[in-house]
């Protein structure tokens, strides 16, 4: 990676759809450490710093984890007969 490459802002047009006024394609920009998101064709700005972004994205799977967890538990204790 270029020293550039964090300064340097990157946009592209990304394959994920949102309704906005429409069905518009997802414009990503990213700049440092940070991500901007916008309806192609709109104005309105989303921007969110990639750590967070991060964080987020832990704490989602760490849920998922606990409820396949569960699921499994109550699945396995289904079949028993209480004492």
């Amino acid at each position: 990676m270029t020293s550039n490459s964090t300064t340097s802002p990157v946009t592209r047009e990304t394959s994920a759809y949102v309704r906005d006024k429409g069905l518009r394609p997802i414009i990503v920009t990213l700049t440092g450490s940070l991500i901007e998101l916008r309806a192609k064709g709109l104005r309105t700005r989303e921007v969110v710093d990639v750590a967070s972004v991060f964080q987020r994205a832990v704490k989602e799977r760490v849920l998922r984890e606990r409820a396949e967890k569960q699921a499994k538990r109550k699945a396995k204790n289904k079949g028993r007969v209480p004492r």
